[in-house]
């Protein structure tokens, strides 16, 4: 990556995704359809090692996205799409119906689109940097040390992970400037890191029917995941005056206190109210309430994953910043957290970092100012709002050191 020459000799690393809005060019009628987001394909990768390689790599551009067709023709069947911006290989050039077609293949996808929606050779490569996005992954495998400036001498900001990839953002003097999420970017040294430009690539008329799919999948996981835990409450409720008796239950059992108070650091599933009056769980029903909350948590962030991050958002649907995320995600059970990150790791209880569980808070900072909130899902990862970038995604909990963890939850 030494000043922009490893650019000419590029691992272009096609990758999932949907559309871009820029266009360069207007779509026809044939390929003018309203656009879906994508994620999740195979990758494919191609290695150009000079602007004249590019001949073989197109990068699409359309105002939204090109059918890919079984033939060079626009009756033949249409076997998937390739957006704006997105990258295939060319395997050969035909003549097809009004001129020249390209047989492309681009992640999963094989078929023909004509050439007029592409462009290649050192056209291509003059806007890979610009619509392709370049990534370094960390080396060393002690991690590697993310520093204020370009320079050994500047200040330490936090040890990445190793194996892990961050976004190249530029680059001065042998060091790569990094993006790590919404509130923390600076520089390695460019010894310790391989890059790669990654591009959108096309996506089969399959594959965006899984996609769809698996977004209601994860909205039914999660009305699951709540049911069950209503469930689990009921199970579990011991009323403390129930009828026919004239006594309360034990007080030595725990309180439970109604889930749907919006109270400061009330704690979901320790806490309900039935007809009968305030109840109690036993150790053993608290245990088995905070399990089926911890997993309702998870299920509820997960089915917003790929929605869009916004500095200062606080919408889990049209976006949200890191904190807005947490925020809305516990209000959902009834918890308060505080809206940005230092307030909420001051309203948590403060546990280990090492006793983190799913549906707890793990906290970053830049020296000793947190700056960064995510929820851990287990696993050693997390869901959270990265950055525009990402949006809301999952990423190891230790992409960057953690400084503190919490819980609402007990």
């Amino acid at each position: 990556m030494k000043k922009r020459r490893n650019v000419q000799m590029i691992r272009a690393v096609i990758l999932a995704g949907g559309m871009t809005l820029a266009a360069a060019f207007p779509a026809m009628a044939d390929e003018v359809v309203p656009a879906l987001t994508s994620s999740g394909n195979s990758v494919q990768t191609v290695t150009a090692t000079s602007g004249e390689s590019y001949d073989s790599i197109a990068i699409c551009r359309v105002s939204n996205y090109v059918n890919v067709r079984a033939e060079a023709n626009t009756s033949s069947a249409v076997v998937g799409k390739i957006y704006d911006d997105c990258a295939a290989t060319i395997l050969v050039t035909v003549a097809g119906e009004d001129g020249d077609w390209y047989q492309i293949r681009s992640g999963t996808v094989e078929g023909y689109v004509k050439s007029q929606y592409f462009i290649t050779g050192a056209e291509a490569e003059a806007v890979a940097a610009v619509v392709g996005t370049t990534y370094a992954t960390v080396t060393s495998d002690s991690g590697l040390r993310l520093r204020e400036g370009p320079s050994l001498e500047t200040a330490i900001l936090t040890t990445l992970d190793s194996g892990t990839s961050y976004e190249v953002i530029g680059e001065q003097d042998g060091f790569a400037h990094l993006l790590i999420d919404d509130t923390l970017q600076g520089y390695v040294s460019t010894d310790y890191i391989t890059t790669r430009v990654e591009f959108r690539q096309a996506v089969s008329l399959e594959e965006e029917a899984a996609m769809q799919q698996e977004k209601e999948q994860q909205a039914a996981e999660a009305q699951a995941a709540i049911e069950k835990l209503e469930q689990t409450k009921e199970e579990n409720i011991i009323p403390a005056n129930p009828a026919g008796e004239g006594t309360s239950h034990s007080a030595e059992a725990p309180p439970v206190t109604d889930n749907n108070t919006s109270d400061s650091g009330s704690q979901s599933g320790t806490s309900s109210a039935g007809e009968n009056g305030p109840g109690y769980y036993t150790p053993e029903g608290e245990e088995a309430v905070m399990s089926a909350t911890r997993d309702a948590i998870v299920a509820y962030a997960k089915q917003f994953l790929g929605n869009p991050y916004v500095y200062g958002g606080s919408s889990l649907t049209e976006g949200t910043d890191c904190s807005g995320f947490v925020m809305r995600v516990f209000e959902h059970f009834g918890i308060s957290t505080g809206r940005s990150s230092r307030d909420q790791a001051a309203n948590v209880k403060e546990i280990a970092i090492s006793d983190v569980q799913p549906g707890d808070l793990l906290f970053y900072a830049s020296g000793d100012t947190i700056n960064h909130v995510a929820i851990y899902i287990g696993g050693g990862q997390i869901i959270h709002a990265g950055s525009s970038r990402t949006g809301i995604c999952i990423a190891n909990a230790n992409y960057r050191t953690p400084y503190k963890a919490g819980t609402f939850l007990n």
